[in-house]
C-alpha cells in the first residue's frame, strides 16, 4: 500500500504501526521519527516561520484567517506522481497542517482515481485511540493497531494506579502559546487530569483561547507547564524567557516562587499520536516525582530555568 501522511501525528502513528516502508509522502512538518524526514514532502507552508517569534507567527495566522487565505498548499504534481492508495489528513487545526477540504479538492483535480482518505479530528484521548484503529484498519493492520492502543492503555493505567490516594489534585496551567498567552485545549486538560492534576483554565476537549495575566494570577496554579505548540525545548525555552520571565506578573505566581515550572517539548503534546502518553507520563513525573521517578521518556520535559 502507498500512503501519504499530511500531518505529523498520522506519520507517527503509521511508523508506530510498522508501516514506515509504505509511507511514500509526508507533510513539511513531519519530523518524527527521523526516518520520516527522508520521505517526499507533499505539503508546504506559504510562509517560512521557523525564524520568527510567537508574536510574529500569531500575526501571520490572524491575518490569514481574516482574509480567508490558506496557510499551506499541496504539491499536486508530486501527489500525482506518488499515486497514494491512502491519504491521512485532518480537521482540527489549519495552523498545524493542511485541511481536509484542500486535500479532497487537490486529489480530485490531479488523480484519475479515488484514493481512500481518512480524516483525523480528535478532541480527547479516546478519539486518538480510535484514530489509531482507523488508520490501522485502512492499512490492513488492525491487529497491530489494537496492540498499540492496548499498550497505551496499560501505560495510562499504571499512572492511574499510582494516584489512587490523591485527595487534592494540584492546580495546573498549561501554556500552548506565549505571545499572546494561550491555554491548551483538546486532549491536554484530560492528560493533566489523568496525571493527577486539574487544569482549571481549560476545558477537556475544548479549544485553546487567549488568557489574561489577571486570570492566571487569580487562579494561582500550583504548577505551570510550558508547552508552546510546535516549539522544541530549545526554541520553547528561549521564547519563554522572552515572554514569560520578562513579564512583571510572572514572579507573582506561586508556581514560579516554588520552582514548579516545567518546559515540555512542544512538538509532542501538540500532536495527537502515540506520544501523547509520553506527555501524560511527563506531567505525572513533574507533579509527583517521588511516585514516578524517571517515568517519562528522555527529552519530553525538563525543569524550567526561567
Amino acid at each position: 500500500m502507498r500512503i501519504c501522511s499530511l500531518l505529523p501525528s498520522a506519520t507517527e502513528i503509521l511508523y508506530a504501526l510498522g508501516l514506515g516502508d509504505q509511507v511514500v509522502g509526508v507533510s513539511h512538518t513531519c519530523d518524527y521519527p527521523a526516518e520520516a524526514r527522508s520521505k517526499p514532502v507533499v505539503t508546504h507552508s506559504l510562509r517560512q516561520v521557523s525564524h520568527l517569534g510567537s508574536r510574529e507567527i500569531d500575526a501571520i495566522i490572524q491575518q490569514a484567517r481574516t482574509n480567508s487565505n490558506p496557510v499551506h498548499w499541496i504539491d499536486g504534481d508530486l501527489l500525482r506522481e506518488l499515486q497514494p492508495d491512502l491519504i491521512v489528513t485532518q480537521e482540527i487545526c489549519e495552523v498545524c497542517a493542511i485541511g481536509s477540504g484542500s486535500v479532497f479538492e487537490t486529489a480530485a483535480q490531479v488523480l484519475d482515481y479515488q484514493p481512500q482518505i481518512i480524516i483525523s479530528r480528535p478532541a480527547g484521548l479516546q478519539d486518538i485511540y480510535q484514530n489509531i484503529r482507523n488508520i490501522g484498519g485502512a492499512a490492513d493492520v488492525s491487529e497491530r493497531a489494537d496492540d498499540l492502543v492496548q499498550g497505551l492503555h496499560r501505560r495510562v493505567e499504571r499512572v492511574q494506579a499510582g494516584l489512587v490516594d490523591i485527595e487534592q489534585p494540584p492546580k495546573v496551567f498549561c501554556i500552548d502559546w506565549l505571545n499572546p498567552l494561550r491555554n491548551t485545549g483538546q486532549w491536554t486538560p484530560e492528560l493533566v487530569e489523568l496525571a493527577g492534576g486539574v487544569e482549571g483554565l481549560a476545558i477537556k476537549g475544548g479549544q485553546t483561547r487567549e488568557v489574561g495575566w489577571q486570570e492566571v494570577l487569580d487562579y494561582q496554579p500550583d504548577y505551570v507547564m510550558v508547552m508552546p505548540c510546535a516549539f522544541d525545548l530549545e526554541r520553547g525555552g528561549q521564547e519563554a524567557r522572552d515572554h514569560l520571565s520578562s513579564s512583571p506578573q510572572w514572579p507573582a505566581l506561586e508556581a514560579v516562587r516554588r520552582s514548579q515550572v516545567y518546559l515540555f517539548d512542544g512538538l509532542i503534546p501538540s500532536r495527537h499520536g502515540p506520544r501523547v502518553v509520553d506527555v501524560l507520563e511527563g506531567l505525572a513525573e513533574a507533579m509527583y516525582p517521588e511516585r514516578f521517578p524517571g517515568l517519562a521518556p528522555p527529552g519530553v520535559f525538563q525543569k524550567a530555568d526561567f
